[in-house]
């Protein structure tokens, strides 16, 4: 097998490992896991002297336009959603890989075309 074709087979099969991989589609989210305090407002309540209520988690998102979705999660929910976030981080870092794979072998096809009698056509 000529040298383009096995590096080829071999960016092809990492770009299948990296596929399989990943975690399910429908488990996850963008966004960022947010601890908040907050404070009452009454004179007397233990939050004026520390750091407030709390800690709430949110899941914060930046929607278009610039606006800001926050989701009050429950401590059930908190590893959910830090799983859902890994998993996010997981495939866009998988997705950016399998892009460089696609360009290189975009490259090792536009050169063999050039190679052929003809070479590319328009």
């Amino acid at each position: 097998m000529p040298k383009t074709q096995t590096q080829q087979s071999k960016l092809t099969l990492e770009r299948q490992k990296l596929a399989a991989g990943l975690p399910p589609f429908e488990e996850m989210v963008r966004g960022s896991l947010v601890t908040r305090y907050r404070r009452c407002g009454k004179p007397n309540c233990h939050c004026v002297e520390t750091e407030g209520h709390g800690p709430a988690r949110y899941l914060a998102v930046t929607l278009k336009g610039g606006k800001t979705e926050q989701i009050l999660l429950s401590d059930e929910m908190v590893p959910v959603a830090r799983q859902y976030l890994e998993n996010y981080k997981r495939w866009w870092e998988a997705l950016e890989r399998v892009s460089e794979v696609n360009r290189r072998l975009l490259r090792m096809r536009a050169r063999e075309l050039l190679k052929k009698p003809g070479g590319v056509r328009s």
